[in-house]
């Protein structure tokens, strides 16, 4: 039995400003691992590497914007709040987060794009 393969990528026209808001909040979220899970005697090193590579520029974070995203994240109902955290902070498999929210994985796509409907709403005022 062959399923039907859903894009969490897919993001509808109506979401992308939210989804460039949601974007942001992950990047100011997200844990990173620190200098902690190296072995002391290497922590000072830096790789010349770097210099072959074409850097990469980000937008800076607009950390008021990012804070009050995530109290808006924080208060929507519980399984929306899991799915949008599980698709901007802490992607992983989507089986695993429809068989821990109790749903299927349309359902998780159902859950995610509510969540952005909703921060919609609850942020037009910013």
């Amino acid at each position: 039995m062959k399923r039907d393969s859903i894009d969490f990528f897919l993001i509808p026209d109506a979401h992308l400003a939210i989804d460039a808001r949601l974007c942001m909040w992950a990047r100011w979220v997200r844990v990173r691992p620190a200098g902690w899970q190296t072995h002391p005697m290497f922590r000072q090193y830096r790789s010349h590497a770097w210099q072959w590579e074409a850097p990469i520029v980000q937008m800076p974070i607009n950390t008021l914007q990012a804070h009050a995203t995530e109290k808006a994240v924080a208060a929507l109902p519980d399984k929306n709040r899991d799915a949008i955290r599980w698709s901007y902070v802490f992607p992983s498999n989507p089986a695993g987060m429809a068989r821990r929210l109790a749903v299927t994985r349309e359902g998780l796509l159902a859950l995610v794009n509510d969540g952005r409907t909703m921060l919609i709403n609850r942020t037009k005022k910013d």
